[in-house]
């Protein structure tokens, strides 16, 4: 008659059974999550920073995970800040609409601007709109200074991303974002910066003149010197642009705004807005290449403050130069050494 198997020694067979299991899956469990990890970022996590979608963090990577691959490089959906939807309504035609490129923190010079060619008379006058660009200074203090200004002068436009000199080009997009949702009927739209002196009857005059469609006009960098005025020191340059107008100031006329927004949303972000706008958007949309004046500053000094009666912009100029120009290019009755031919 066989023996049974003492129960001893079934627990036995138990016990190294069990513990294969357990080092099977002690094993494979770490390969079988990283796989896991894998598949969830090929299916939809993405990492954000550099010149792309994430300029607004200069850099810094983030996971945002359920992105979808549908959607395209610059979906520009920034939270609006402060915004300044009422700036071309009303029963006057506006002719051109100046989008002035600021940081937060800039206050005496938007005053500057406020107080000389920016003013309402001198808008007026040419039927022209004035708002400022900026981005998130991510300071409450400044921010609450930012929020009292707007309520006092109505003419900020503020979208939260950093406010960097690396996105002087989301400022721009949004720029045309804003212009084509509320300004659509203005016939021209100009983007400076916040240390440029305009001279706008000259600007009015030569646009007038010119009577063209679907165009864009400054100073072709090329045409003065290669590296473009906004690229930050030290950043490395593709050998070659396409022709391009510097961003210290260009026009584009009105019936382009909507088509370069809608071309920006497809195009990934360069760190070079004046590149950026007027060369890499402007032949996406037939509107390439810019139309050269010499009158437009390219990023020079201006050495005379009456050299400003025979240009359309200077660039580089102070808060205080601001109204010492603007002294002598408006003398009221005053005789003035600029007019002194």
């Amino acid at each position: 008659m066989p023996r049974r198997p003492r129960l001893p020694t079934l627990l036995a067979y138990l016990l190294l059974i069990t513990l294969a299991l357990l080092l099977y899956v002690s094993a494979k469990g770490p390969q079988q999550q990283e796989g896991e990890v894998r598949a969830q970022e090929q299916e939809g996590e993405v990492l954000e920073g550099g010149w792309g979608a994430g300029m607004e963090g200069q850099g810094q990577r983030k996971k945002r995970r359920g992105r979808s691959k549908d959607l395209p490089p610059n979906p520009h959906n920034y939270h609006v800040m402060i915004s300044c939807p009422n700036i071309c309504t009303g029963d006057d035609p506006v002719w051109m609409v100046v989008m002035v490129s600021s940081a937060p923190g800039n206050f005496h010079r938007r005053r500057a601007i406020r107080d000389t060619w920016g003013g309402a008379t001198p808008l007026a006058a040419s039927h022209a709109k004035l708002i400022f660009l900026l981005a998130n200074p991510h300071d409450s203090h400044l921010q609450t200074q930012v929020v009292e200004e707007s309520r006092a002068h109505g003419d900020i436009l503020q979208e939260d991303f950093e406010d960097s000199y690396l996105n002087l080009t989301l400022k721009t997009v949004m720029g045309l974002k804003w212009g084509s949702q509320h300004c659509p009927k203005a016939n021209y739209f100009m983007k400076t910066d916040d240390d440029m002196f305009l001279n706008l009857p000259a600007i009015m005059t030569y646009l007038t003149e010119a009577k063209r469609e679907r165009w864009i006009t400054g100073c072709i960098k090329q045409r003065k010197a290669f590296r473009p005025v906004n690229v930050a020191p030290g950043m490395p340059m593709p050998p070659a642009h396409p022709p391009f107008v510097a961003g210290a100031g260009y026009v584009i006329s009105g019936d382009l705004v909507r088509e370069l927004y809608q071309a920006s949303i497809n195009t990934r972000i360069i760190p070079v807005e004046d590149v950026y706008v007027t060369a890499h958007l402007a032949r996406k949309v037939g509107a390439h290449p810019p139309i050269h004046d010499n009158r437009f500053s390219c990023g020079e000094m201006v050495n005379d403050d009456c050299d400003l009666v025979q240009v359309f912009t200077g660039h580089r100029i102070t808060p205080e130069r601001m109204y010492h120009i603007w002294d002598k290019l408006n003398p009221n009755g005053i005789t003035s050494s600029c007019f002194d031919f």
